[in-house]
């Protein structure tokens, strides 16, 4: 983030947004860039400086690092973190922006255009695909079973501990075995300690048997930040976007939401990782079949979940192509 200008913002919500932005470019497109659990503006640190031909806002969201970090899952609705964004943009004279986004980022990235239709002109999904609301007040348990049913694992089975009232101080008090669970190396990984039922906790109490990192994650800088970050921080506001989204809080957000609000009339780019057993593309396929995403574009990189730590380089060639295509003949 070297060459991008640091700023906060207060927004109309009362919360202070710590973000990072370029001064205006020769190009009328603007990228904003959205984090998911549990990074920060950093994770993008080896995508945007080759971007730079375009002007770039890369916010900390609600809950991280230099932003506001409200305890209560009210404060994460889908409604709420589009309107701080918003109230970022206006205070930078923005007026419309590609947005883009990585885990929960992703979520955050597609609903500021579903709830601000007239603020985004291209949409682009790092691993979460696009996902329509549910019909039905959510119930992890019964969905945990489903996915148990059809696809062989509680593939949300790790979001089931961290709703619970102990994680953010099981998360703190381990905290680089919090960072081997997220960067391990062994095939498989994720699948075996996330995706089932108390695997993780188990995992990170035991304090034993370390695992082999990722080649990225070796870095002791980016293990020495995360480790500094989250015992400063802590989890308990991080730890609320799933709380909201296992609540009420996030269905009835997205429940106002009709049929021209989801359905994405603006270009869209979605990026799946072979190796995340997690964030499927085949979950995006209610709304392709639906006619929700006329304009829809695919592409599959070879890579765990943290995609833009392992693969930044294939993700900007992508996110370059992309752009050029459909957007640069506009300008």
């Amino acid at each position: 983030m070297d060459s991008l200008q640091h700023k906060t913002h207060k927004t109309s919500r009362g919360f202070t947004y710590s973000y990072y932005v370029s001064n205006p470019t020769n190009s009328k497109r603007t990228l904003l860039f959205q984090h998911g659990f549990p990074d920060d503006a950093h994770l993008w640190d080896k995508i945007v400086p080759k971007l730079t031909d375009y002007r770039l806002v890369v916010p900390d969201l609600l809950g991280y690092s230099g932003t506001s970090k409200p305890t209560d899952p009210a404060a994460y609705s889908s409604t709420g973190l589009t309107r701080d964004l918003v109230d970022i943009l206006d205070a930078e004279g923005i007026d419309k922006v590609i947005s883009i986004g990585h885990d929960w980022g992703s979520f955050v990235a597609q609903r500021l255009y579903n709830h601000h239709r007239d603020r985004v002109e291209g949409l682009i999904l790092l691993n979460v695909p696009y996902i329509l609301p549910p019909q039905s007040p959510p119930n992890l348990k019964q969905t945990n079973d489903h996915l148990e049913k059809v696809m062989g694992a509680p593939l949300l089975g790790y979001q089931e501990f961290f709703i619970t009232d102990e994680a953010p101080k099981v998360l703190k008090e381990h905290l680089d075995r919090f960072y081997q669970a997220i960067h391990g190396a062994p095939v498989g990984w994720t699948k075996e300690l996330w995706c089932a039922r108390g695997k993780l906790q188990k995992w990170l109490l035991e304090e034993k048997n370390e695992v082999e990192l990722l080649s990225y994650a070796q870095d002791p800088e980016l293990r020495r930040t995360f480790i500094e970050r989250f015992q400063r921080d802590g989890f308990e506001a991080p730890l609320c976007y799933y709380k909201a989204s296992n609540s009420n809080v996030q269905y009835d957000s997205d429940k106002v939401l009709g049929h021209d609000s989801l359905t994405v009339q603006v270009p869209l780019l979605y990026i799946s990782c072979t190796h995340d057993p997690i964030c499927r593309g085949e979950f995006m396929a209610p709304a392709k079949e639906k006619g929700f995403l006329p304009d829809l574009e695919e592409a599959t990189i070879e890579s765990r979940h943290w995609s833009p730590f392992e693969k930044p380089d294939e993700i900007v060639e992508l996110i370059g192509s992309f752009l050029k295509r459909r957007f640069e003949s506009k300008i």
